[in-house]
């Protein structure tokens, strides 16, 4: 259990330093589906949420992994202008 709540505190940590604010910012309600397990892919009820959670929370890496992958943490060692970059679209895209 105490793993859990340390991972907890990093994925914070690593959600203050490496996060994409202008993606989550412009994508609150898929982060939400994401997080409440809502989304097409994996679909939970309301109850179960918290357990799955939990369960995500054992390894952390996996977490990161999967928030990478949806573009809503950068890279570890992402310059400047790879973040910029990354980014171009999604600005081209929202006036």
């Amino acid at each position: 259990m105490s793993q859990r709540v340390l991972n907890f505190f990093r994925l914070i940590r690593i959600l203050q330093e490496r996060g994409n604010w202008p993606l989550i910012r412009r994508s609150r309600r898929q982060l939400l589906n994401f997080v409440l397990c809502r989304n097409d892919i994996h679909r939970k009820p309301l109850w179960a949420v918290p357990f799955y959670w939990m369960d995500l929370l054992k390894g952390l890496d996996m977490l990161v992994w999967r928030l990478e992958t949806f573009g809503f943490l950068f890279q570890n060692g992402a310059t400047p202008e790879e973040r910029v970059r990354l980014n171009q679209n999604l600005n081209a895209s929202h006036p």
